[in-house]
């Protein structure tokens, strides 16, 4: 009995004590309480940026941010804000004469302010904290190539009835090379992911010679799957749970041969009814041994087809001559219906004349190669006449050369200059840059003619399997025989007699490195020799060389050409292949190209004695020095060191004294010289890329899509502005395309003139990341150059803290009539952009503004004129910021000028953002809604201030005025193309839109409306009212409306 009584005395204590001490510190610690709430919240918000910093980087990773952090972010946001404002009353508290009376309750506020902040702090880790967004799927493929044809329409609603039909797991798509499987493939891939047949559809190349890790990956890839396990069957047993887990549609492309589905990790039993599987072959054989439930046949197009087919290609119309019409419709019949042979050589004659094209019609009728299968003569003649009917020397040399690629490889067009320069192939003589541009025009010839196709990248091409099967045939023929293999021993080059005769050997993915023991080669004429593992060490004989005195380009890779940090490039983190040069390779005095990419070399002295060498390429390799003889190879024209690690001495003077470079490419790793070499003249050079200690996603980013003749990437550059006008490094920054500068030092305020006074006018790209002594980009006031920056596409600024405005501009010298893009964030003294005031942002499409605390104003009226183009704006996080369009008054120039071309304003833009500005009223003034037919998206959230999302309150009030008197002359705006409608907590706004505005919002498909507790019911009501369209043929979207959920017709 006692111990109850006890523990009921304690819990009294607790419920009286505790809170009786907690009101006497209120009354009595209010300078100890209010002096911890400026720790708490500079705390706060270094875990916020943390926080945002993660997120940044989750997004550059095409990852979704989890909805706890983004909650998180947006509690913290708002208690800072709400801390902002306590602190403004805490100083006006203290110089109160009645301070003593409002104390306690001010001290009991910031008490709880810092217990919320330490409890966000607490709650600042977050697991998970992202995830991987999804791919697109199917939705990838584009459909340009994809041509309906009547014949095709049995097959096309054959292989989806059999996608319907569980019992079928396996469906065999067979037809002739060429003849457009893959195409349809992908299309009926695209209508059963459409239809929602399979949740997943994921398509694979599997090629001639099967990689099961490359299947295995490829599917992953696509299914998001990460493999912990490193080898194939563990991965196997991992892709085999994953595929038996929902339902799957995999097409895997182009078979050759019987595919071991267990191997690869594809579920095959009776019991599994979720994993479907469509294989596109040139063989019955290949279905059959695969026990397809399904078979079937792509037949070869018919004559109306084929004959319309061509006419698209060739560009054959009505009014052609009847002489031309007459000889196409016999080069038709020639090509036997075969898809790729007609749009190859209808592209290739394409604009000839007509004696040009019986002349094409006598060489397909005579030809008759009798080295190819019976049932390809005639497509491969036709592919043949492609290659015959080109007239660029260049062209047609680079077509055989693309053949040295294995299937299905995306040809990296650096590459195919480096070994085409290599080659000395017609037009590669001369200057570099003329050679680059010869090779350009015969790459675009090729394409042209599909006999090299787009891949996914840019910069990249491919080559359709059947036409590198008639490259190699053609090259066999003509005295020039490739031996192009993967996962070929090397050794067996040694037993094959043929091997004499080769001009090229190309082996790929080897899985044993010995190249040819301690036997010499015995292959007169080779030219070409290239080696290529990502597995295995290359152990070269010191013999190998001896006897291969013609060779004009040898490469020993690991990869094709990148850009990415050397632990990126090798999967499951193996390491860098070891490679050591032997004696022979002195011999080489023949050789022009050279590339040993990711390997660790050692020493590389050898390379000294290589004097007819032209192209050096040690990307992603290791070695001790840069030897000194390389500045003494005269004929050295391209030195590619990107990625390397040298490990002593400084090579940076041995490249110094390389004057003969035309184009060099560095970035070095572990350096003994990390200062940045100031004063290298390279005074031939034509293309540079130059990075020092910039090491960021971004930049292998844009390396990868854009890349830029001339890049200058710098962290840390230091030199005074006094002297730098005198180092020769200058000339390095005036010719740029690319510049992004990280931590500069020495005094520069700005970009121009500090740094290149003449301007810069080869500018595209131009990043200023973390320069604290930047204070505007272009400073025009002392300026004599005419137009400065009028190259320049995309300008984004990071974290410039004494940035007060982006250009000064009074002479108008500044256009950027070329802008593209435009990114400012966490510019925290930027108080105006100050466009120039004659410039014409006619190519601006992107705009973003974020954590630019200082902003007031974005745009005047006569720049908003000029953004024709502008599709996507984002503002965020600008809580000065008080207008997007400057109000101008009502009779000023700039006033009338915005009147007068209303309807021009902003037609382009396509989505618009607006997030945490606290000052701003409105966003658009009400005569720019007429312009936004393009907008599709209209986001606007946590805007203190909002009242109104069209028109200033002063604009409201003169409208409802003029209402009032004329009520019939209502206004009607067509947002025709608004799909997406979000307002969240706007705790003021009281309309989106004047109640004299008829909206007219055909096809809204999402209203989201959250915490906007001024904002009548009515305005919903309304809309549905004025769109009837909504309320038919429709299904039912759920929107939030302060604490009411609501029920909207919407559009599908």
């Amino acid at each position: 009995m006692g111990d109850i009584v006890l523990s009921i005395v304690a819990k009294l204590a607790e419920y009286t004590v505790g809170p009786i001490l907690d009101h006497a510190r209120y009354l009595c610690c209010f300078n100890n309480i209010a002096g911890n709430l400026p720790n708490a919240k500079e705390e706060l918000e270094l875990t916020r940026n943390s926080v945002k910093e993660r997120v940044e980087e989750a997004i550059m990773r095409t990852e979704i941010i989890e909805p706890a952090v983004e909650k998180w972010l947006k509690d913290v946001e708002k208690v800072l804000e709400e801390v902002h404002m306590l602190q403004g009353r805490i100083s006006e508290v203290s110089k109160s004469y009645f301070r003593r009376q409002f104390q306690y309750f001010l001290t009991k506020e910031i008490a709880r302010k810092i217990e919320k902040m330490a409890q966000l702090n607490h709650n600042s880790k977050f697991e998970p904290f992202s995830k991987i967004a999804e791919l697109p799927g199917m939705k990838y493929y584009s459909s340009k190539d994809f041509v309906r044809f009547k014949s095709r329409e049995s097959t096309y609603e054959n292989l989806l009835e059999a996608l319907k039909d569980k019992s079928a797991c396996t469906i065999g798509l067979v037809g002739l090379g060429g003849s457009g499987k893959t195409t349809l493939a992908k299309e009926v891939g695209k209508k059963a992911e459409e239809l929602k047949l399979f949740e997943k559809v994921v398509m694979a190349t599997v090629s001639q010679t099967p990689n099961i890790t490359s299947i295995q990956m490829q599917i992953a890839d696509k299914l998001g799957l990460k493999f912990e396990e490193k080898t194939e069957e563990g991965r196997a047993q991992r892709l085999s749970e994953r595929l038996r887990t929902g339902t799957t549609l995999l097409i895997l492309d182009d078979v050759w041969e019987k595919l071991e589905f267990e191997a690869i990790g594809i579920p095959y039993n009776e019991n599994n009814k979720g994993c479907g599987v469509i294989l596109t072959t040139r063989s019955r054989e290949v279905c059959i041994s695969m026990q397809c439930q399904t078979i079937i046949e792509l037949n070869l197009l018919a004559g109306n087809e084929a004959w319309d087919l061509f006419k698209l290609n060739a560009n054959i119309t009505d009014e052609s001559p009847y002489a031309l019409k007459g000889v196409a419709t016999k080069i038709v019949d020639e090509c036997k219906g075969l898809a790729i042979a007609i749009v190859t050589v209808g592209s290739t004659l394409k604009g000839k004349t007509v004696k040009e094209w019986e002349l094409a019609l006598s060489r397909l009728k005579d030809s008759e190669p009798l080295d190819i299968p019976k049932g390809l003569r005639s497509p491969y003649a036709c592919l043949g006449l492609s290659y015959d009917n080109l007239t660029n020397e260049l062209a047609k040399s680079l077509f055989l050369l693309c053949s040295i690629f294995p299937e299905d490889h995306e040809i990296d067009l650096e590459d195919l200059f480096r070994f085409g320069k290599g080659m000395g192939l017609p037009g590669t003589f001369g200057t570099m840059e003329k050679a680059r541009r010869e090779m350009q025009i015969a790459v675009s010839i090729l394409i042209d003619c599909y006999l090299l196709l787009e891949a996914s990248k840019k910069e990249r091409v491919k080559m359709h399997d059947m036409v590198r099967d008639v490259a190699l045939w053609i090259a066999s023929k003509t005295g020039k025989a490739i031996l192009a293999s993967t996962g070929m021993d090397p050794r067996m080059l040694l037993e094959d007699e043929t091997i004499k005769d080769k001009r090229a050997i190309s082996l790929w993915d080897l899985k044993n490195g010995q190249l040819l023991d301690d036997d010499q080669l015995n292959c007169p004429s080779l030219e070409i020799l290239l080696f290529h593992s990502t597995e295995v060490d290359f152990d070269v004989s010191n013999a190998c060389f001896e006897r291969l005195k013609m060779i004009k380009i040898l490469a020993i890779l690991t990869s094709s050409l990148i850009w990415r940090r050397r632990e990126l490039m090798k999967p499951f983190g193996t390491s860098y292949l070891s490679l050591s040069l032997p004696q022979s390779m002195e011999s080489l005095q023949n050789l022009h190209t050279l590339c040993l990419r990711g390997h660790i070399l050692g020493d590389i002295s050898i390379l000294e004695s290589l004097q007819a060498l032209e192209v050096l390429d040690l990307r992603n390799s290791s070695f001790i020095e840069l030897p000194n003889g390389i500045a003494s190879l005269k004929k050295l024209k391209l030195l590619d060191l990107f990625n390397c690690v040298i490990r002593e001495h400084n090579a940076y003077e041995v490249i110094g004294r390389c004057l003969q470079l035309n184009e060099l490419y560095l970035c070095i790793y572990l350096c003994a010289y990390e200062e940045f070499p100031h004063n290298i003249s390279l005074s031939r050079l034509e293309r540079y890329v130059l990075n020092f200690k910039m090491y960021s996603q971004s930049w292998t980013d844009m390396m990868e899509e854009h890349r830029p003749c001339r890049a200058l990437c710098i962290n840390g550059f230091n030199a005074s502005v006094q002297s730098f006008i005198s180092l020769p490094i200058k000339d390095f920054f005036q010719k740029a395309e690319y510049l992004h500068l990280r931590d500069l030092k020495g005094g520069y305020e700005n970009v121009i003139p500090s740094m290149v006074p003449q301007g810069m006018n080869h500018l595209t790209f131009l990043i200023l990341e973390d320069c604290p002594e930047i204070k505007c980009v272009f400073d025009g006031t002392t300026m004599q150059t005419e137009d400065a920056f009028s190259s320049l596409v995309i300008l984004r600024l990071y974290e410039l803290d004494n940035l007060e405005e982006v250009f000064n501009d009074p002479s108008s010298r500044c256009s950027l009539k070329s802008l593209e893009e435009l990114s400012i964030e966490s510019c925290r003294q930027l108080y105006n952009i100050s466009f120039p005031k004659n410039s014409k942002l006619c190519h601006l499409k992107f705009l973003t503004i974020d954590h630019c605390p200082m902003l007031t104003c974005i745009f005047k009226p006569s720049i908003v004129q000029t953004l024709e183009l502008l599709e996507q704006v984002t503002i965020s996080d600008c809580f000065e910021l008080k207008q997007i369009i400057e109000e101008v008054e009502e009779g000023s120039v700039d006033y009338v000028s915005s009147q007068s071309h209303t309807s021009l304003m902003l037609p382009k833009l396509r989505t618009l953002t607006i997030l945490r500005c606290h000052s701003l009223e409105y966003i658009f003034p009400m005569c720019y809604a007429h312009g936004l037919a393009s907008l599709e998206e209209l986001n606007i959230g946590f805007c203190d201030k909002l009242k109104y999302v069209f028109g200033s309150e002063k604009e409201h009030d003169l409208r409802v005025y003029q209402h009032q008197s004329h009520p019939q002359t209502n206004i009607h705006i067509n947002f025709l193309n608004l799909e997406t409608l979000r307002l969240t907590e706007l705790p003021n706004l009281v309309e989106i839109w004047p109640k004299y505005f008829d909206p007219h919002l055909p096809n809204l498909k999402e209203l989201q409306c959250i915490d906007c507790p001024r904002l009548p019911d009515s305005w919903v009501r309304r809309v549905m009212i004025i769109d009837s369209d909504l309320q038919q043929d429709s299904t039912t979207t759920v929107i939030y409306f302060s604490k009411m959920i609501i029920s909207l017709m919407a559009h599908n």
